[in-house]
């Protein structure tokens, strides 16, 4: 498995082009699974590539059905429902012939020009964003994985050695494919899929706490490359635990997230 400067690598296959995980895609669960952030950023491109440019991505729900290994991956999308000024697109993520991953995404028309209220704009992140290139992040040796590492962290309150809410602007180092910048949505939803792992209120060591869906709410595409993720988790005896985010850029909300949660004794 390589390690380039990206988190997947084109490769040619008899049946087309499939997608090379390199290292930096691992996840925290099994050093042999991804992290589903950048699959799910894999699995956006093919969304917005079969959407079009003129109704951006309002909606994206995922749907995980297993663990995504560190595999060649193939994505393929189709128009379900057309439209002009709402549209449907499904895509699906597949390994040796299996699909591990469905996505949906609902291509929404924006609001005109001379709409005369912007609620958006007035709520502010919880803390303006780094000037700077933040510390590698303070990672214990039981959350430590490539993709982890590939992204700079600087926390606002919380951590992933603190159990509970949190709030931290990210950003990736590299990007999804060499010599291709990742789209603000892309970016959107690689960040999205740490909401669980930042906002931990159990111990990782004793608990599995694993998203089988994701669904993010889109209000507009982030400006710049740091994102704020601003999360916090609720579970406890005898039901499904669920993690909730706000993201921001510097300007105010771009997106809400949400993530139904499998907790388990490991």
């Amino acid at each position: 498995m390589a390690d380039a400067d990206a988190y997947f690598e084109q490769v040619g296959t008899p049946d087309g082009t499939a997608y090379r995980p390199t290292g930096h895609t691992q996840g925290p669960w099994n050093p042999e699974f991804q992290h589903f952030g950048p699959p799910g950023a894999l699995l956006t491109r093919e969304l917005e590539r079969c959407a079009g440019d003129d109704l951006p991505l309002a909606r994206i729900s995922f749907d995980i059905l297993g663990p995504v290994p560190l595999r060649p991956l193939t994505v393929r999308a189709e128009v379900e429902r057309p439209g002009r000024r709402v549209r449907l697109v499904r895509a699906e993520l597949l390994t040796e012939g299996r699909v591990v991953a469905l996505a949906a995404g609902w291509g929404v028309q924006p609001a005109p020009e001379d709409v005369p209220i912007d609620t958006g704009s007035a709520q502010k992140p919880p803390s303006p964003r780094p000037q700077a290139p933040g510390a590698p992040p303070e990672v214990p040796d039981h959350w430590r994985c490539g993709f982890l590492e590939s992204v700079e962290w600087s926390f606002v309150h919380g951590g992933y050695e603190t159990l509970g809410p949190a709030a931290v602007w990210l950003r990736p180092r590299i990007p999804l494919l060499p010599d291709e910048p990742m789209s603000p949505t892309q970016r959107t939803v690689l960040c999205a899929d740490s909401a669980n792992g930042v906002s931990a209120v159990l111990d990782i060591r004793q608990y599995g706490f694993v998203p089988p869906e994701l669904t993010l709410h889109l209000l507009r595409p982030p400006a710049g490359e740091w994102l704020c993720l601003d999360a916090d988790t609720e579970l406890g005896p005898g039901h499904a635990g669920l993690t909730c985010a706000m993201l921001h850029d510097e300007h105010g909300p771009v997106a809400r997230s949400a993530q139904s949660l499998l907790v388990h004794r490991r």
